[in-house]
């Protein structure tokens, strides 16, 4: 077993070395948004974030900054959501990484609730793919609850919420 502090040893680099040295096994990363990479030697096999597998599930992970994470050697995946060899999973990662960053300055708290403000108003225009995620707020929900129920990526939901929180028409109470 290998345990460390992501503030020391980033996700990149642990991934980095865990890919290139050929390890199996599974990566857990103890925080409010973390998750599980399963590994085969070379290659990054499932990811899973709350109730998110796949791609939602490693879009959730590499939002991941801090916080301290363990690698349990030869823990077999519980299934296959990915495919992707070490090269490829490391750019992904990275991209995914430098996307979170604009994204968790406006969403820094997964936990809290969304929901509309008095500047809401019914004839506000939306597009169809806002209105889908915003019929989603009604009563309020949290962020986590909200990504974990939509079918959009992680990503793409809060880049669709983005404008609104920042027009002051919803809020994270």
């Amino acid at each position: 077993m290998v345990r460390g502090d992501l503030t020391v040893f980033p996700l990149l680099s642990v991934m980095q070395m865990l890919l290139a040295s050929g390890r199996a096994g599974r990566l857990s990363l103890d925080h409010p948004r973390g998750g599980q990479l399963w590994l085969d030697p070379g290659e990054l096999v499932h990811a899973q974030a709350w109730t998110l597998s796949g791609d939602a599930g490693l879009q959730v992970v590499c939002s991941v900054t801090e916080g301290t994470f363990t690698f349990e050697v030869d823990e077999p995946a519980p299934e296959r959501t990915l495919a992707l060899r070490r090269d490829a999973a490391l750019r992904r990662m990275l991209d995914d990484y430098e996307s979170w960053t604009p994204l968790l300055q406006t969403f820094p708290d997964w936990d809290r609730t969304l929901r509309f403000t008095p500047r809401w108003t019914e004839a506000q225009p939306v597009t169809r793919a806002q209105y889908e995620v915003l019929s989603r707020l009604q009563g309020g929900t949290t962020v986590r609850k909200l990504l974990e129920r939509s079918r959009q990526a992680p990503r793409t939901l809060l880049e669709t919420l983005r404008p609104f929180l920042t027009a002051g028409l919803i809020e994270l109470a």
